[in-house]
């Protein structure tokens, strides 16, 4: 077969852009600024302002503002403007007034929850009565009970800070949906859930409407209003479009041990989770934990998210030399920023502070994609401390002290986190280093240090990522010339992903995911001579041009052994019309000359749930169609919806062409059984599936969260590729480290000695880079 690289070639003309100037806030926690709504709304407007009277006695010194770096205090900055406060920055005022008085004397944070459940004894037994379910768990009471005085601070001091400055705030609180009710509508639930302290001033109280409560990112509009993007795609606002509900824009998915054991918050459903197509361009929020996610990123990458903005409350930074935090972190945010090819910056916001028995800490940074060359001696610019210099910092915070490694670049660095931690574990609560005043910073208990941060950030108008042309001369290769495989754009801005190829001789097949429609549709292509020339693009489905969302595509090619008959299947993800929500697997027929035969085959059998990443493939001499997919019909508890594996297979019976009709049989479930951590009990997901034909049967490698670590998993099906072995999976990646992080793996089978191969990408070592494992199997 003659040699030639194929490439799938974007347009070369530039999709517009907008400037977005976004901000990073971080605040450090202070017992001074939750004593009332006052002080907390004082320190996040001084935050923003350093025009803010009494600003010098609320932030330390040196920090810099939003309100001189916008309009109109800077006449040229860009209008529009994204501001970022960390996760769980509305964490802190539930211990506002006298009800919390006691709790902020506590020392340990069980002391304070035990305080709060007996000052808010009232809106406890209010919530009790109106919700049966109510869990008995003291804090997770509390954090019900303190619904009115969360929203009361958190929800009113960022809209009215995106009001007061005319931007866009996100900011990140512990709060289920809720709703306003005033005095006089229902003097009752009034009288349960006020604050004393401000029974008489204020007439209304918020009010839960539902026991769930989740770990939430609100983006504030300049109108006070909060984005969002409902389940059909369709955008509205909270309050205003909600029938008067408020809720977050975003839900945390994966909770960490404290969230889940101490707060009992809920797991967020995963089938809510989506890009978020705003005003300022296509959002992803990935709160904390999120962003190692490997679902999470894969499905904001599917949809083209360009900023992703990870809020975080980060637990510790430099306490400890083994492992290192900073590199933990590295793992997440940064690593898929550099990974996935649409995802353009990554904006962290991280708290900092002690509150009571628990620290945070981190630096936040401003990150776009790492660029080749020279990155020049560390600088405290880019990188985290105790890490070498890497691209893609745009703005970075400093850190109590500077890395010991600028002043000496021979330290090594071991040598120099071990500087580090002598200083970080002096922050600690009870270290016994006192900070010389209240807002200082440096090596001392709560010397945390606060920061803004800011950059300008390009982002597309659209779902196009597109470059200008590439002017450089041909590299020469092994291979020969790269030829391009999809039909020339450049009239029509455009970009393609997502190829898959498969090969019959010198005939070859491409299929991908394409955006000329407006929305992605699957697109292919045919070569008869080995990939030196290709035929026109061909849309694969019946759907009219930018009537559905496609993606994912894959494809599995058949040649009937006797018959010769040959044909080509290609399976695809749907999405309902606007992009987002649940819709269909579908499968479409081609011969070998890439006409199709008959219509599309729907493959799943259930309405209004997602599924995602379709394989597809043959079994049995005929070549009958098969297809697995991730299925999102199973329930969790509170809500939570479950990534499972199905498989489903066509009848197989022949038409009069010699082929498999594709009339699929109800699908079933490719793990049967599961035993769970308690981690991850609303959480045990399944992910990127890799599929093989293994002689007659079917060998499936997939990600599984049972054990809330991405573990690989591995099973094996008879003959009619519908039931897989062992019925709970087979375990195939062998660490035992905490929050495991595998991903994609790819699976192989070789004919000649039986053996199946499955590699995957390893991060057992929580380091920031990774490593390819890989497991066999001579079983037959």
């Amino acid at each position: 077969m003659a040699a030639a690289a194929c490439v799938l070639a974007a347009t070369s003309v530039p999709a517009p852009a907008k400037t977005v100037r976004v901000f990073t806030v971080a605040n450090r926690l202070r017992t001074a600024d939750i004593v009332s709504y006052q002080t907390f709304r004082d320190k996040m407007f001084a935050m923003m302002d350093a025009a803010f009277p009494g600003r010098a006695s609320l932030v330390q010194a040196g920090v810099d503002d939003v309100a001189s770096h916008i309009q109109p205090a800077d006449p040229l900055a860009p209008p529009d403007v994204l501001v970022n406060f960390p996760e769980d920055v509305g964490l802190a005022p539930a211990f506002i007034g006298s009800r919390g008085a006691a709790a902020r004397a506590a020392s340990l944070s069980s002391q304070a929850y035990l305080s709060m459940f007996n000052t808010y004894q009232k809106p406890i037994r209010f919530y009790r009565a109106l919700y049966r379910a109510h869990p008995a768990d003291i804090p997770a009471q509390v954090v019900l009970g303190v619904t009115d005085t969360v929203y009361r601070a958190f929800y009113e001091t960022f809209r009215d800070l995106a009001m007061t400055y005319g931007v866009y705030v996100s900011a990140g609180a512990n709060l289920p949906e809720a709703r306003v009710v005033t005095q006089a509508e229902d003097p009752d639930t009034y009288d349960a859930l006020i604050d004393p302290d401000e029974r008489g001033v204020r007439n209304y109280v918020y009010m839960a409407t539902s026991p769930i409560v989740y770990n939430s990112t609100f983006l504030f509009m300049p109108d006070g209003e909060v984005f969002v993007q409902l389940e059909d795609g369709s955008v509205t606002s909270a309050p205003m479009g909600t029938g008067g509900i408020l809720r977050g824009t975003t839900n945390k998915v994966y909770l960490t041990p404290p969230e889940l054991q101490l707060l009992k918050l809920s797991d967020a459903p995963i089938d809510e989770f989506d890009v978020l197509d705003t005003p300022l361009g296509r959002l992803g929020f990935v709160i904390s934990k999120d962003a190692w996610m490997i679902d999470i990123n894969d499905r904001l990458a599917a949809r083209h998210a360009h900023l992703l903005v990870q809020s975080e409350a980060f637990s510790t930074w430099a306490f400890q030399e083994d492992p290192w935090d900073p590199d933990i972190f590295k793992q997440g945010g940064y690593n898929n920023l550099q990974k996935h090819a649409d995802f353009l910056y990554n904006v962290a916001p991280s708290l900092t502070g002690n509150l009571f028995d628990v620290t945070f800490d981190g630096q936040s940074a401003i990150l776009g994609k790492a660029a080749k060359g020279p990155l020049g001696p560390l600088d405290g610019t880019n990188a985290w401390i105790g890490q070498n210099p890497v691209g893609g910092f745009l703005a970075v915070a400093p850190w109590v002290v500077p890395d010991p490694g600028i002043a000496d670049p021979l330290l090594t660095l071991a040598e120099r986190r071990a500087a580090l931690v002598a200083d970080g574990v002096k922050l600690l609560p009870g270290s016994g280093v006192a900070c010389p005043d209240p807002l200082a910073w440096g090596p001392c208990e709560n010397g945390y240090r606060e920061s803004v941060l800011w950059a300008d950030l390009e982002l597309p108008d659209g779902l196009d990522v597109l470059t200008a042309p590439d002017s450089t001369p041909p590299v020469a290769t092994s291979f020969g010339p790269s030829v391009q495989v999809n039909d020339e754009d450049d009239s029509s801005p455009a970009s393609q992903s997502a190829p898959r190829i498969v090969a019959d001789g010198d005939r070859l097949y491409v299929v991908w995911q394409d955006t000329r429609e407006g929305r992605d549709a699957i697109y292919a292509a045919m070569s008869a001579d080995g990939g030196l020339t290709w035929t026109a693009d061909v849309k694969v489905s019946d759907n009219a041009p930018g009537s559905t969302t496609e993606l994912l595509p894959s494809m599995a090619f058949h040649r009937d052994p006797k018959t010769g008959v040959a044909t080509l299947y290609v399976a695809w993800q749907e999405l309902a019309a606007n992009g987002v929500g649940s819709a269909r697997v579908q499968l479409a027929r081609f011969d070998e000359q890439l006409t199709k035969i008959g219509g599309d085959v729907r493959v799943d059998d259930a309405d209004g749930v997602g599924k995602w990443s379709p394989l597809v493939t043959t079994v049995r001499r005929k070549g009958v169609p098969l297809v697995v997919w991730v299925d999102e019909r199973d329930l969790g508890p509170e809500g939570s919806v479950f990534e499972h594996l199905r498989v489903a297979r066509s009848r197989g019976r022949l038409g009069s062409d010699g082929r498999p009709q594709p009339a699929f049989r109800p699908s079933r479930l490719v793990v049967r059984k599961k035993e769970l951590d308690p981690l991850a009990v609303g959480l045990a997901n399944e992910w990127a599936p890799a599929l093989v034909r293994a002689d007659r049967r079917l060998a499936l490698v997939w990600l599984d969260y049972r054990d809330y670590n991405w573990d690989v998993y591995a099973g094996v099906s008879g003959r009619s590729g519908l039931r897989f072995k062992p019925r709970t999976g087979l375990r195939l990646d062998d660490s035992q480290e905490f929050e495991r992080l595998n991903s994609h793996p790819a699976v192989a089978y070789d004919d000649g000695s039986g053996t199946l191969i499955a590699v995957w990408s390893d991060q057992r070592e929580r380091h920031p880079d990774t490593d390819i494992f890989g497991a066999t199997s001579t079983d037959r």
